[in-house]
């Protein structure tokens, strides 16, 4: 660190997206301090799944295990999302393994999703980091400045009550969807605000997890028309969450929602009020990811509705694509182009988010509610069969939607080789994994029960996935380093990958998405400069990566 730079990347924001920036950058040897206004405590009413995505950054951080101890659902209770008119019985509508959260092994990921409160995430990470970077709690972003070096920085120490100016090479406001840093950049939100508005209360209920007649589940869409709303576990003791559907004038009075609340609980347990939380949804993108020196992540550049358990997981996303780009540029292996490309990449998966959230809010419990649901009479019986079918039909794409959390694909960023075939057609709920460049890695487990991503290095990695010619994999190997690239090879016996990734080669960026794909390394030279941010779009096509592939 040069003398006149206080670190190389400053955070403003010790949220899961500023602190997963932290973590990342950390690993790969940069130098963090984060600041964050609050001091991260207490019980928040916000995010609840970490899905299957921000698990598998988990594992590559080492923090996944820890996490699964944490949390507040035991294993045995089945990872569900009931649809019914009570939490004791009148199941309309079952989606088993919801997220993908059960804790079994499937081959498409390393890591099932998992049901955890985003204030734990938030602890788990804040301690990593403190490990590793400055963080500064109760210190307040005021302004900044920048030039072509770095950007000066002026934080408001709340408990000193004096203004401390942090020198850094980049700024990342990862501070929510008000953002004071991406209102200085003066850059716009577009699309829809306030949307509908809401109101989640956390509760105490004593007794209410030990309650045999209690339907085990992860979340209960209960489509009572009495009270229509959405309650589940939120953390241990018998601590709980509560939506009560949006009313036509705003979420409701007190009153209303204290009547609904004992509704639900049949008027069998005392409860208290732990926290309360008014919020709306929004479905906005912002005009631009950053400029200059100074970049947004998580909610400060996409805000949506919290329905499908998005909001957070890519926000992680996020600083997991940001964090490896700032480091090879820090580091300086990372072309003039690399940190371009964290709008190109991000901005389409955000769009795809915003669409489906947005779809997800449009039928809640209250859409499903009738009263003839509670009927015991063959009306009834034919009442709760259709409302299965409508529940089936419409929230498949929330609970069930694994090509929305893995499917995404950088395919046509300036960093990613083309090829002839066009790329895979998208699909919330169906993964469909091709090899293609730009998709996720198609993941596999090995014979030792290793996942294919544990073999995967910090930086590059080229993975050959049927036999290879020791003399091929030195050359590659001398080609990186001669590029000053941190640089792995993975050659598994395991014959599954080369159908997997239709080639005998892939290249594995940082981030666990393909590059590359061929059958010769001929032009290794050419991809790893492609990969990094050297070469240029109009450069890449013209190249030998905008190959034929016919797999």
């Amino acid at each position: 660190m040069a003398a006149n730079f206080d670190t190389d990347v400053l955070v403003v924001g010790a949220g899961p997206a500023g602190l997963s920036l932290a973590t990342e950058l950390t690993m790969r040897g940069v130098s963090v301090i984060v600041v964050e206004q609050n001091e991260r405590v207490g019980v928040q009413p916000r995010a609840k799944t970490t899905n299957v995505r921000t698990m598998e950054h988990m594992r590559r951080w080492g923090l996944s295990k820890h996490l699964r101890n944490l949390s507040p659902i035991p294993p045995e209770v089945p990872r569900r999302v009931r649809f019914a008119t009570s939490l004791f019985g009148g199941d309309i509508w079952l989606f088993d393994n919801s997220f993908c959260a059960a804790r079994q092994r499937d081959d498409r990921f390393s890591e099932n999703a998992e049901w955890i409160p985003q204030y734990v995430i938030e602890k788990v990470l804040l301690d990593h980091v403190s490990r590793q970077a400055t963080v500064k709690l109760k210190h307040r972003f005021i302004d900044f400045t920048q030039d072509a070096d770095g950007v000066t920085t002026n934080i408001s120490d709340l408990d000193g009550g004096k203004t401390v100016t942090i020198r850094a090479r980049y700024l990342v406001g990862a501070d929510g969807g008000r953002s004071p840093v991406r209102a200085q950049l003066g850059i716009a939100m577009q699309g829809q605000s306030s949307i509908a508005s809401f109101v989640t209360l956390i509760l105490k209920v004593p007794g209410l997890n030990a309650d045999p007649r209690l339907e085990p589940a992860l979340m209960h869409w209960l489509v009572d028309p009495a009270a229509p709303c959405i309650v589940g576990p939120m953390d241990r003791d018998d601590t709980w969450f509560f939506n009560p559907s949006p009313k036509a004038g705003g979420p409701g009075d007190d009153a209303q929602v204290h009547n609904e609340i004992r509704h639900v609980l049949g008027d069998r347990y005392d409860y208290t009020v732990l926290a309360k939380d008014l919020w709306t949804a929004h479905r906005l993108l912002a005009d631009r990811y950053g400029e200059g020196r100074v970049y947004l992540a998580g909610d400060a550049c996409h805000l949506h509705s919290p329905f499908g358990g998005h909001g957070m997981n890519f926000g992680i996303g996020d600083a997991v694509d940001l964090g490896w780009k700032l480091a090879a540029t820090l580091q300086g292996w990372g072309g003039p182009g690399l940190l371009d490309t964290y709008e190109i990449e991000r901005k389409p998966v955000h769009q795809r988010v915003l669409d489906s959230a947005t779809e997800n809010l449009a039928s809640l419990s209250g859409q499903f509610s009738a009263p003839e649901l509670l009927e015991d009479s063959e009306r009834g019986e034919a009442a709760r069969q259709q409302a299965g079918r409508a529940v089936e039909r419409s929230k498949t794409p929330e609970f069930r939607s694994l090509g929305l959390v893995l499917g995404y694909s950088y395919a046509g960023s300036p960093i990613v080789a083309r090829e002839d075939k066009a790329p895979p057609q998208p699909d919330v709920v169906q993964l469909r994994p091709s090899g293609y460049p730009g998709e996720r890695a198609p993941h596999a487990w090995l014979a030792d029960d290793k996942s294919v991503y544990d073999l995967f290095g910090h930086g590059f990695t080229l993975l050959a996935t049927a036999e290879a010619m020791p003399q091929e994999l030195a050359a590659a190997t001398a080609e990186a380093k001669r590029q000053g690239i941190p640089f792995a090879v993975a050659n598994p016996d395991e014959p599954r990958l080369r159908a997997l990734y239709g080639a005998r080669f892939a290249l594995i960026r940082p981030d666990q998405h393909i590059a590359w794909r061929g059958d010769s390394l001929d032009d290794f030279a050419v991809v790893l400069t492609m990969a990094r941010g050297v070469t240029t779009k109009n450069e890449q096509r013209a190249s030998p990566l905008e190959r034929r592939h016919n797999a």
